[in-house]
């Protein structure tokens, strides 16, 4: 199990900020519960990671290129992801993490937290998230929080999800007996039954492959859009064992389980499916052995670029774009 910790490149104006991230750390580690958080040396963010390496734990830091070049990456963590940019920071910290605690921050502290939230509140995760309040400093928050509810601008629900707590190992025990509302929650104000509510997305995995400037796609038998390869897990399969297997069976080939590495996470229209339902795509590059070909429910491979983006399904020709966007794709 791992959690994800947002917290500040500042260590804040009084040092119970920065004992109070020394405590978790240290709690985390000693309950064999991996930390992931945004990979600097400087900060909250340092002492945090410090005290979990010191208190024997794993310690995941993501951060993104520029931040490396400006040398205030953490060079001594257990593994450090060097990423593009803030979004794919966001997605494989989200991805990798069982759960969110947001420490004392400033604005970028607050985003991270707002977002997976708000995924929460879209039923996108399952995953437990809370606050720990050093001295009182989400109370302003806290209150603003509860104002939106009276409002009717959040559901109370939804204003449950965020666990508050100022004692690490307290928030912690919140954690484990977590239990989120079922997806998107009906308005019963409203006489809206819960059989009406969303089904949750589609959990997929995916393949991003780019060879001299084009992405490969697959189209299965009596389709007529292009998809990444990949496809669904099995009960009980990590994301790695589900994509080798899926791009096995698709394209021949093996997937060097090793090398696998979270590229972004899209979520989108699930093409296909009736009643708008949304597909959540986590999306891995990674170094394969064999020639791609079309295998069993494939009918053809393709090699695409960016005005390609029409022949594609909604989350494919979003992938094709962000490759697009990063000069991997013409």
């Amino acid at each position: 199990m791992r959690i994800c910790v947002f917290s500040g490149a500042s260590r804040g104006r009084s040092e119970r900020y920065a004992a109070s991230a020394r405590a978790l750390g240290r709690v985390l580690a000693e309950r064999g519960v991996g930390l992931v958080y945004g990979g600097a040396s400087v900060g909250t963010m340092g002492v945090l990671a410090d005290a979990a390496l010191a208190a024997g734990g794993e310690v995941v830091g993501v951060i993104p290129q520029q931040l490396v070049d400006h040398e205030i990456a953490h060079r001594g963590v257990t593994d450090l992801h060097v990423v593009a940019d803030m979004h794919e920071r966001k997605a494989r910290m989200a991805a990798i993490a069982d759960g969110f605690i947001a420490l004392p921050g400033g604005a970028g502290t607050l985003e991270e937290l707002f977002e997976v939230w708000t995924w929460a509140q879209l039923g996108l995760h399952p995953k437990p998230l809370g606050l720990l309040d050093v001295d009182g400093y989400y109370q302003p928050l806290l209150t603003f929080i509860d104002h939106m509810v009276t409002e009717e601008f959040m559901r109370s629900a939804y204003r449950d999800m965020l666990m508050v707590a100022s004692d690490p190992a307290a928030l912690l025990d919140r954690f484990a007996g977590y239990q989120p509302p079922p997806g998107k929650l009906p308005d019963l104000s409203r006489g809206v039954d819960a059989a009406t509510a969303p089904p949750p997305p589609v959990d997929a995995l995916a393949w991003v492959h780019v060879h001299e400037g084009r992405m490969l796609a697959v189209r299965t038998h009596g389709k007529d859009r292009f998809y990444l390869p990949g496809g669904k897990r099995e009960p009980g399969e990590s994301d790695a064992a589900a994509l080798v297997r899926e791009v096995n069976e698709e394209l021949g080939v093996q997937l060097q389980h090793e090398t696998l590495q979270l590229s972004t996470v899209i979520v989108d229209v699930a093409h296909g499916y009736a009643g708008g339902r949304q597909v959540r795509m986590a999306c891995y590059t990674a170094a394969h052995v064999g020639t791609p070909a079309p295998n069993g429910e494939i009918a053809e491979i393709a090699w695409l670029t960016h005005r390609d983006g029409p022949r594609c399904a909604p989350a494919a020709r979003r992938v094709l774009n962000e490759l697009h966007e990063r000069d991997l794709v013409s």
